[in-house]
């Protein structure tokens, strides 16, 4: 096998892994919403911060103790982003909806090349351009129907789209300087004891009464696999493919937060919403495209 097509075969596998990524934080956001609603805004974070340090304290003890100072320094970096990204989103869904929010949020997609052309003065191909520009007018297709309001939760939604920008080009700058899961462990660490002092300044510690089994379930869902699991896999994936290929994948968590919020019955279902899943994917797969172009041409005809 070729080293090419080797290599084009490690970043699809990488890129299979930030679709299962998607789909999980996808299907994370009406429980995010629930929590949001039911507990107060920033203690719905915090306590779902504070149960994932506990897993990763008590899963890998070692490999945080071995950390260095360097490598505290550069996960602080996705740590202040992330901070943003769930304090906008958190309040955001107070005063919007789980849909909405999936795709307001999507936006980033657009936004992640612009930042690397700006930031890294590398202008991203044709490809990756034109894959992101449809797949954000599927997400404006899918989000804004005929009379839908842009509404304060939606202006929150939108701040977190841009910190969520960021947070995709930190994980990517960050997984190829510490260790992933160490990465994990320690921004995580640090997400928690921020977020808990944040939520004793700003709110009253909730009432023993708040923590219904559905809410103690939620909390568990959202720590254990769209906090622990998903970024152990984002940061691994990251240290393979682009930050523009990874934006564009992680615009099918607005289709994949869509279809659960219907089905689950937060919202109703949208023939328009249909078109715009349809945009999504094929944004996702020009990008994909662009890769497999590359590969045939380096190696010749792909092999069977």
């Amino acid at each position: 096998m070729s080293e090419a097509k080797s290599d084009y075969r490690a970043v699809l596998a990488a890129d299979l892994t930030l679709v299962l990524v998607s789909f999980i934080w996808g299907a994370g956001i009406p429980l995010s919403a629930v929590l949001a609603r039911e507990l107060t805004p920033l203690w719905a974070v915090a306590l779902r911060m504070l149960l994932a340090a506990v897993f990763l304290i008590i899963l890998f003890p070692k490999v945080i103790a071995a950390s260095t100072l360097r490598d505290w320094k550069i996960s602080f970096i996705q740590t202040l982003i992330l901070v943003c990204v769930f304090v906008s989103m958190t309040f955001g869904l107070v005063y919007s909806t789980a849909s909405k929010q999936a795709f307001i949020g999507g936006l980033n997609v657009i936004m992640v090349p612009l930042f690397v052309w700006g930031i890294y003065r590398l202008r991203p191909s044709a490809w990756i351009f034109a894959g992101a520009a449809i797949t954000t007018a599927g997400l404006l297709v899918m989000g804004f129907t005929p009379g839908m309001e842009f509404n304060f939760g939606d202006f929150l939604s939108f701040i977190m789209a841009v910190f969520y920008a960021l947070q995709v080009l930190g994980a990517g700058y960050c997984s190829r300087r510490v260790e992933p899961v160490r990465l994990v462990a320690l921004h995580i660490i640090m997400l928690a004891v921020i977020l808990t002092a944040l939520a004793l300044t700003f709110e009253p510690i909730p009432a023993p009464a708040a923590f219904a089994p559905k809410i103690l379930w939620s909390l568990l869902c959202v720590s254990l696999c769209n906090t622990v699991l998903c970024f152990i896999l984002q940061f691994k994936a990251q240290k393979v493919t682009t930050d523009t290929h990874a934006a564009v994948i992680f615009s099918l968590e607005g289709l994949f937060g869509y279809i659960i919020a219907v089905v689950s019955g937060q919202d109703p279902f949208h023939l328009q919403g249909a078109l715009g899943g349809l945009l999504i994917i094929i944004g996702m797969l020009i990008t994909e495209l662009e890769g497999l172009l590359k590969a045939k041409t380096k190696t010749g005809k792909p092999e069977a």
